[in-house]
């Protein structure tokens, strides 16, 4: 205990620590591969990953037709830079996140110690070692860390932390106010989460009574302005919530759109209504979540509708506002902070669940930086605790059974993310009523060629009582086509192709395959009609995506076997720059080799 006791004292030694026991407890995640979205994200369009690029990044051009939800510019700069130093390589990518995190946790120490002494605290060194300890062994942490994709919250979470502490040192040394907006603007280009830093450092203000500051005039003036410039910049290309809002209530009762308009607002009113318990019922399951880390999940596919989980909701929200007003009206303020900090950083994620913004209404994810509110109340109460005698021994045998608990768990649940076979195997079982785990499942199962398995993961994500939209079910089908396309079933995959543009005509990767289908036809002895279906079908694919180099490597095959090398090269030319994969970017630069006359490879 007493050599415990030392390290706690000695913060920069204490820093240490926490850096590097995040970094070990994590380490397992370095062996793991591209997940999900970092398949298509990384190792699919690394050709996007070009410095070039980052200020076109950060200062989008003028866009219309807006398209893109995610102003991140801060997580691509870090994207690019894996990129350039690793290639494609998930250890270079997942070393980035766990660097990323443990800062996180020493920046996080330092922000609880800044903070705790705003509030007048004799014991703020300990309770920031014991609440930094808490949030690195937190198991709830996992999905941020473990999966590339999910830096966006560790990121955010970086540099929200130092932004608040170098907000608090500003009230002392007013020159940290640069380090405050700088730390807040990276924040924001970061993940959209950050804009609730205002609504944290005014309530820390009010209830340090800093606020009665001259000094915060200024502050709050420039936050202000860096808060309309960032919405600036995204309005320029992306949609805003409010837009996406528009959508969705405009589209909520077309049953009734035309009815009378009392039909019309009685519709509108029940969707608010239903909204609002959405809201309560998904903050009980974040709350529970953060208290309870255990059975986590990576897709949670709905928000519970019962009417128990809106009462308990209510119930918490009557026991959080009590004991809020008990703190501030004791002038304890450090566990009303603290709650206050976990629903106002909570509160963006709550817009996904109303809003189809993602493709699941919650996630774990969307924890990482609410989370920091529990762990400082938590480990603040175990060190209030803890000062008292009699109670001593029961706090840090309480602590040390959390940490531990928490540890074992988090180290258990890195195994779920560690390949796609083993996360989605568990999604699967634990949303076995959503379409996109079995997709998912179905194409992890494909790539280790355990095609039956597959097949029957497709089958179920098809299956009516799964509800799936039309563009779900069509990846579906074009995913199954591409098994039959492995095991030389050419007819069925042709078959499941056109099922798939059946279910959505939309989906241009659906004509890409069956022009592929269609060039096996004539490389197996068909017809020159062959080849002209297979061109026709993948410049239709190209009219969805204006960048696809498959296609274009394709259509270069097909006009060398109609003996035109200047139309063969194009394309190629055209392969190249819209990116290709290392193996078919080799057979792009090949045909290049060609010369005019049809002599070289």
């Amino acid at each position: 205990m007493e050599v415990i006791s030392n390290l706690i004292r000695r913060r920069y030694l204490s820093a240490l620590f926490i850096f590097l026991f995040s970094f070990v407890l994590f380490s397992p995640s370095l062996k793991n591969e591209f997940v999900w979205d970092d398949v298509e994200v990384i190792s699919k369009s690394q050709v996007s990953f070009d410095a070039s690029n980052i200020i076109n990044t950060i200062i989008p051009t003028v866009d219309i037709n807006k398209k893109a939800r995610y102003y991140r510019p801060v997580v691509y700069t870090s994207m690019v830079s894996d990129n350039a130093t690793w290639g494609v390589s998930p250890f270079g990518f997942h070393l980035s996140n766990l660097l990323f995190f443990s800062v996180s946790a020493v920046l996080f120490y330092f922000m609880i110690i800044a903070l705790l002494r705003g509030y007048k605290k004799s014991y703020a060194t300990p309770a920031a070692f014991v609440s930094a300890l808490l949030f690195t062994v937190h198991p709830i942490h996992v999905e941020s860390v473990s999966w590339v994709a999910g830096r966006t919250d560790v990121l955010c979470g970086m540099f929200f932390f130092l932004a608040v502490l170098c907000h608090v040192v500003s009230h002392r040394r007013m020159w940290v106010l640069i380090l405050t907006v700088l730390s807040f603007s990276l924040a924001l280009l970061s993940k959209e989460i950050a804009v609730t830093f205002l609504a944290i450092v005014l309530v820390y203000d009010l209830l340090s009574r800093q606020l009665i500051k001259r000094s915060s005039i200024v502050r709050y003036i420039l936050y202000i302005a860096i808060l309309i410039l960032y919405l600036y910049l995204r309005g320029r290309a992306f949609v805003n919530i409010s837009e996406v809002g528009e959508a969705v209530i405009s589209g909520v009762a077309p049953e009734v759109q035309g009815g009378t308009e009392q039909a019309l607002e009685v519709s509108k009113s029940a969707v608010y209504l239903e909204a609002l318990k959405s809201l309560f019922n998904s903050t009980l399951i974040y709350i529970n979540k953060l208290i309870f880390p255990y059975n986590q999940n990576a897709f949670i596919s709905q928000v519970p509708k019962e009417i128990y989980y809106t009462a308990s909701a209510c119930f918490l929200a009557l026991i959080l506002a009590v004991v809020s007003i008990w703190s501030i009206i004791k002038r304890e303020n450090v566990t009303a902070f603290s709650i206050l900090w976990v629903l106002i950083t909570l509160s963006p994620s709550l817009i996904v669940v109303v809003y189809p913004i993602a493709s699941t209404p919650m996630a774990e994810r969307y924890l990482f930086i609410p989370s920091a509110g529990f762990c400082l109340l938590l480990g603040y109460l175990l060190i209030r605790v803890g000062r008292r005698v009699e109670l001593r021994k029961v706090a840090w045998a309480l602590g040390i059974i959390i940490v531990a608990v928490f540890s074992l768990l988090t180290v258990q649940r890195q195994n779920v993310w560690q390949d796609d076979l083993s996360l989605w195997q568990d999604a699967t079982l634990k949303s076995p009523y959503h379409p996109l785990p079995h997709t998912n499942y179905g194409i992890a199962l494909s790539n280790i060629a355990a095609y039956d398995e597959a097949v029957k993961e497709y089958k179920i994500a098809l299956l009516p009582e799964m509800g799936d939209s039309p563009r779900g079910k069509s990846v579906t089908a074009n995913n199954l086509g591409l098994v039959y396309i492995e095991t030389e079933d050419y007819s069925k995959a042709e078959r499941w192709f056109n099922r798939a543009r059946e279910f959505d005509p939309s989906n241009g990767r659906t004509y890409y395959h069956l022009g592929l289908i269609f060039f096996i036809k004539g490389e197996l002895g068909g017809s020159q009609d062959t080849y002209d279906q297979s061109e026709k079908y993948l410049r239709q694919a190209l009219n969805h995506y204006y960048h696809f180099g498959k296609a274009n490597l394709l259509l270069a095959k097909i006009y060398l076997k109609q003996g035109d090398i200047v139309k063969a090269k194009n394309e190629a030319e055209i392969a190249i720059r819209s990116g290709l994969p290392e193996m078919l970017l080799d057979q792009a630069r090949e045909i290049l080799k060609i010369d005019n006359k049809g002599s070289g490879q």
